[in-house]
């Protein structure tokens, strides 16, 4: 073990005493925590053996990582890793420093605008919003030559200008992160500001904040038997977790404990990929204990040849698209989830369920508590010629749903010759309880084979077996026991226009809320002792 020279870092101290492992590598003597005397955590990296323990002092670190060997990087609360730099180089409202190029894309569809907008810039802790050219106040724009044109007087204000796409790369297995608060990245989208290459095995990241990326948080689709957990993941401008499989990587990762909210700041399209938590081609992957809540997006979205996922015990509520959704894939046990006030803004058909089967096989739905979605749970079939796909073998069985008005507690429906209805398809369901806040009048309440407007009709189908109503007392006590709210607690208008209006309005108050929290921070930042 290497001596510590420093009396600024406490921490790091206590660590010492208690016999961790720690490789400073030549760190230089720290008296204050402001960023330009941090210490070179690469070189610390790049020193340390394999196996080694880096435990990080409480610093600003303004770098971008790269972890090349088994290690385990700990940080204490309040260590952060900031992809932007204060800029304090000006004539006028024109910066003399330039932005360095962005890694072009070709994964976004025309209709992405937000793709090619991964510039963030910040001023005395507010982010501003981007603009062409002519910058009023709180906008920036970007010269043909890259130098930053700011609508606002920079003299005297913290500018802070993101220049870096990731805030850490790992191309080694056996890695550990921890602790870390990660900030600003103009990486982007289907990528991750914690990026993990092809291959690696046994990843982990725990017990960090990631925000304010500009495409996902963190990626790590590719790796296998690797974890995410007690992580706050949030404010993506794509995605907060992105899983993008390769077909040979891409197994037995989990997400386990985290709290993933308010993520697709930047307005992609959700019928794209945007939202909570979207991956593809894992297998054996397991989300399991999170809260997912405030994506403009789907929730979870596990879509194109994902195979023997588990999704159990997570609390979803307040996506504006599925809370949990199963797509072209095969192979999901959908268990004991807390779902509520999700698909407002999918508002059609069976699609803005709180549980989503779509063109998949094999899903096994049990356990559920399913409350004030537009749709309870849905099991859809389409003619995907874009992938190969088998709606069979599902089975909907033993959950709680709870409806309003004319909408679908549970609707099993197709609208091409597949075969979902077919009796050889094994589709089925049994033991669900429901309760819908009106009594049956004849108008639709589920589906299978058209629409059921009373529960004996659905009762009669293979999609139901001795399903059966909850008393209002029984409704009342299932929601209370389960910290789930006892009424509808969304505005939901049922005209379109005005719920797009609504749900703007709402991620405008997110996003407002969101700068004034970050500026908090980075006030108090400034004013350390």
């Amino acid at each position: 073990m290497l001596g510590i020279a420093t009396l600024k870092w406490p921490r790091a101290i206590a660590a010492a005493m208690l016999g961790i492992a720690m490789v400073w590598s030549g760190w230089p003597l720290a008296t204050t925590e402001a960023s330009d005397a941090c210490p070179d955590l690469q070189s610390a990296i790049d020193g340390a053996a394999s196996g080694a323990t880096v435990v990080v002092p409480d610093c600003d670190f303004r770098v971008t990582l790269m972890l090349d060997r088994p290690i385990t990087l700990r940080a204490p609360a309040g260590a952060m890793i900031d992809g932007s730099d204060v800029w304090t180089a000006w004539d006028g409202r024109r910066s003399l420093a330039t932005v360095p190029a962005l890694v072009a894309v070709d994964a976004c569809s025309t209709q992405q605008s937000a793709c090619a907008d991964r510039r963030r810039v910040w001023l005395d802790g507010a982010q501003l919003r981007s603009v062409e050219a002519d910058p009023s106040s709180g906008e920036f724009a970007i010269d043909s030559s890259g130098h930053v044109l700011l609508g606002d007087d920079p003299a005297g204000r913290l500018v802070e200008v993101v220049v870096r796409e990731t805030w850490m790369t790992v191309n080694a297995s056996d890695v550990t992160v921890e602790g870390f608060t990660m900030r600003n990245a103009s990486n982007a989208p289907q990528t991750g500001a914690v990026r993990v290459k092809s291959g690696v095995s046994r990843f982990t990241l725990r017990d960090c904040d990631l925000g304010y990326a500009a495409g996902a948080n963190v990626s790590i689709g590719v790796a296998n038997d690797s974890v995410i957990e007690n992580c706050d993941i949030h404010h993506g401008g794509q995605l907060g977790v992105h899983l993008g499989g390769d077909g040979t990587n891409g197994y037995g990762n989990v997400l386990r404990n985290n709290n993933i909210h308010d993520n697709n700041t930047a307005g992609f399209d959700p019928e794209w990929e945007a939202g909570g938590v979207k991956a593809t081609r894992q297998t054996g992957l397991k989300m399991t204990g999170n809260t997912v809540s405030g994506n403009v997006g789907p929730g979870l979205w596990c879509d194109i040849y994902c195979r023997d996922i588990v999704v159990s015990d997570n609390r979803i509520y307040h996506n504006t698209h599925a809370g949990i959704f199963f797509e072209v894939s095969t192979g999901a046990k959908i268990a004991n989830n807390r779902i509520w006030e999700n698909g407002w803004s999918k508002a059609s058909w069976g699609w803005g369920a709180g549980i989503l089967i779509s063109s998949s096989g094999g899903a096994d739905v049990s356990g559920n508590i399913v409350a004030w979605n537009y749709v309870g749970i849905s099991v859809l079939s389409q003619n995907r010629q874009d992938w190969s796909h088998s709606a069979t073998d599902n089975n909907v069985h033993d959950n709680v749903v709870i409806a309003e008005g004319d909408r679908y507690a549970v609707i099993w429906a197709q609208d091409w010759s597949g075969v979902l209805w077919n009796a050889s398809s094994n589709n089925r369901g049994a033991n669900n309880r429901y309760w819908v806040n009106s009594a049956e009048d004849g108008r639709r309440r589920f589906a299978w084979q058209g629409d059921k407007g009373s529960l004996s009709a659905f009762n009669t189908t293979p999609a139901e077996n001795a399903g059966s109503y909850l008393t209002d007392s029984q409704k009342t006590t299932t929601l209370s026991d389960a910290g789930m709210p006892p009424g509808s607690d969304l505005v939901r208008p049922e005209d379109p226009v005005l719920r797009g209006v609504l749900v703007g309005l709402a991620a405008a108050a997110l996003l407002l809320l969101a700068i004034a929290s970050i500026a908090r921070l980075r006030r108090r930042r400034r004013n350390r002792p």
